[in-house]
C-alpha cells in the first residue's frame, strides 16, 4: 500500500502543479507549485494568498520501496492578489496564475537565491463592461493554458485571451466565447 504524506501549511490550497522535467530527463519530479485561496489575514479583511515552490523529501536518501524520505520544503513563495483560480508551469523557471480579480501574472524562480518575483503580469486580462456594470469591474479568470510562448486565459467575461510571454497586451481576443 502507498504511504500518503501531508504536511500542515496554514493556507487553502487551490491549485498544485508539479514542475515540468526537462526533454529527455530520466529523473522524477521533485519540485511543485501550490496556489492558495480565501485566505484572510487577522489584522484586515485583505485576503493574503500565495504562489509558493516547494520541494519534497531528502534527495540523498530513499526508502526501501524507491520513494523519498524526508518532508516537503517550503523552496520559496510570492504574495498574490486574489484568489488563485488556475496555475500552470510555462517552463522550467516561470509560473503562470490566473486570479479571481482577473489578473493573469507569470512569476519568475531564480533558483541561485530561491525567491519568486513578478515577470509579466496583464491586470485586467478579464473584465465585465455593459449596462449594469460600472465602466470596468474586474471578472474572474478562471483558467490558463501555456505552450511556449504563448499562454491562453479564459475568464467569467466569456473572453478567450492569447497572450504572449513577450508582450504587453493580448495578441488576440475571443469576445462572448461563452
Amino acid at each position: 500500500m502507498e504511504e500518503i504524506y501531508a504536511k500542515f501549511v496554514s493556507q487553502k490550497i487551490s491549485k498544485t502543479r508539479w514542475r515540468p522535467l526537462p526533454p529527455g530527463s530520466l529523473q522524477t519530479a521533485e519540485t511543485f507549485a501550490t496556489g492558495s485561496w480565501d485566505n484572510e489575514t487577522k489584522l484586515s479583511v485583505l485576503q493574503e494568498n500565495y504562489i509558493s515552490l516547494w520541494s519534497i523529501g531528502d534527495f540523498g536518501n530513499l526508502d526501501s520501496d524507491g520513494g523519498f524520505e524526508g518532508d516537503h520544503q517550503l523552496l520559496c513563495d510570492i504574495r498574490h492578489h486574489g484568489d488563485v483560480m488556475d496555475l500552470q508551469f510555462f517552463d522550467q523557471e516561470r509560473i503562470v496564475a490566473a486570479s479571481s480579480t482577473g489578473c493573469v501574472t507569470v512569476f519568475l524562480h531564480h533558483p541561485n537565491n530561491q525567491t519568486l518575483s513578478v515577470n509579466q503580469q496583464w491586470t485586467t486580462a478579464h473584465y465585465h463592461t455593459g449596462p449594469g456594470s460600472p465602466s470596468y469591474s474586474s471578472a474572474p479568470c478562471t483558467g490558463v493554458v501555456c505552450n511556449n510562448p504563448e499562454i491562453v486565459t479564459v475568464g467569467e467575461d466569456g473572453r478567450i485571451n492569447l497572450f504572449r510571454a513577450d508582450h504587453k497586451e493580448a495578441v488576440r481576443t475571443i469576445d462572448n466565447a461563452d
